[in-house]
Formats: structure tokens, C-alpha cells, sequence
């Protein structure tokens, strides 16, 4: 026997009712996700990890946005710990915090388009960046 046959030997099959409309989505999602709706379904009940299938780009940009607005807040505080007059860097502390909460309401929506299997359209801001 082979080791296929003795796969096939090991599995139940397994029927449910759904409408033609929870289908064609269940159907696509697997699509999107490179996996047999079969698989799909698997993975889904037992709360397996599925494939990434949204736009994962929009995300590395924040976090590249994350890493800069990082940089500017260890230099102001390189800044402040050698002594340095908290007036001289106020506006930037100011900017930093801002840029944060910005990022913040885009981060979440992104985070929950790529769960979802979204694409989201960069909308361009001044000086041309998202």
C-alpha cells in the first residue's frame, strides 16, 4: 500500500450545509489564500495559521515610518540626558507625538485589511508619502 493510500485510508469525510452565498465567499477567501477550500476550512477550525494575503507593503512602509519617528525620539533624548533645554526640542517632541497618532490610525485599519484580505489604496500626503 502506498503512502497515499494509507493517507486517504486515515481520512473522514465530512459534510455541511451552507448557503450558496457563505460558499462563494468561504471559496474565494481559499482562493486568495493559495488553499484548497477544503484547507482553507481546516485551517480556519482548528485555528491553524493561514497565508498573509493582503498588502503587507502599506505595513512595511509604517513600520519603516515607526523606525524614523524612533530615531528622532532617541535623538532628542540623547539631547535631554546631556543636559540639553527641553524648549530647544519642544516642537519636535510635539511632531513626534502627532506623526505617532497619525500612524496609529493607519497602522490598525492595515493591520485588519491584511487580516481580511484587503487592498488599500495609498492615498499621497505632502512631500508625496502616504
Amino acid at each position: 500500500m502506498g503512502k497515499t493510500d494509507k493517507k486517504k485510508e486515515n481520512m473522514a469525510l465530512m459534510s455541511m450545509r451552507i448557503s450558496a452565498e457563505d460558499k462563494e465567499l468561504i471559496e474565494e477567501k481559499a482562493r486568495k489564500t493559495g488553499l484548497t477550500t477544503s484547507e482553507y476550512m481546516r485551517r480556519c477550525a482548528l485555528g491553524r495559521k493561514l497565508p498573509c494575503y493582503g498588502d503587507t507593503g502599506l505595513l512595511r512602509e509604517y513600520s519603516m515610518q515607526l523606525g524614523k519617528i524612533g530615531s528622532n525620539l532617541n535623538q532628542i533624548a540623547k539631547h535631554l540626558n546631556g543636559g540639553g533645554d527641553f524648549c530647544s526640542v519642544y516642537y519636535e517632541v510635539k511632531e513626534a507625538v502627532r506623526e505617532l497618532l497619525d500612524l496609529k490610525f493607519k497602522i490598525l485599519p492595515a493591520l485588519e485589511d491584511v487580516a481580511c484580505g484587503k487592498k488599500r489604496r495609498r492615498k499621497s500626503g505632502k512631500d508625496g508619502e502616504s
